[in-house]
């Protein structure tokens, strides 16, 4: 789980072109990101995947106990409006705060050595921006969770995030790619 949202983090970050400053998905000059919002939500149990365009339409699918199935176009879209509850931030332990980077790490005061805690990392580059959520509900993997959205991305970094969604069907993919508009490069 941890590593699945570094990992759309960091590719994330390959798809950021110059550098600027932005504040929460802004671009340098305060406007919305432009491109695509790509968002994951994983929990052990399932995985979701939305994806806005710049039109502002959602197309989402999840993926459950190895089977995937497209979502309703208005159930993605209430589903994308509504950021999961346990992306509330914990209270803040450590964070570091620098210009187009945020990173803040949190627990509960009655367990902040123990085996649960929040990290929430945002990023930012010229209308692009990572949020990353994480949530280590306590031993083992069973209570973990992991949201990630990542804003202002391209047309191949859309198909690259459906391709690497090995959790979906390729038939799911291929439905994915063709209800956005993008089966062929």
């Amino acid at each position: 789980m941890r590593r699945l949202a570094a990992v759309l983090a960091l590719a994330a970050l390959g798809a950021c072109g110059e550098v600027n400053e932005v504040d929460g998905g802004k671009g340098a000059d305060g406007a919305p990101a432009s491109g695509y919002t790509l968002e994951v939500r994983a929990d052990p149990g399932q995985q979701t995947y939305l994806i806005t365009t710049p039109e502002g339409r959602t197309v989402g699918a999840r993926a459950a106990e190895g089977a995937s199935m497209m979502m309703d176009e208005r159930r993605a879209s209430a589903l994308f409006a509504d950021p999961p509850s346990f992306a509330a931030s914990a209270p803040e332990v450590m964070a570091l705060r620098l210009p187009g980077f945020d990173l803040s790490i949190g627990a509960e005061e009655e367990n902040a050595e123990g085996d649960n805690g929040r990290v929430h990392l945002s990023l930012g580059r010229a209308g692009q921006g990572v949020q990353v959520f994480a949530d280590e509900g306590g031993p083992g993997d069973e209570d973990d969770r992991a949201y990630v959205r990542i804003s202002g991305a391209d047309e191949a970094t859309v198909r690259d995030f459906i391709s690497d969604a090995d959790k979906l069907s390729a038939d799911v993919r291929a439905e994915m790619l063709a209800a956005l508009g993008l089966s062929t490069p």
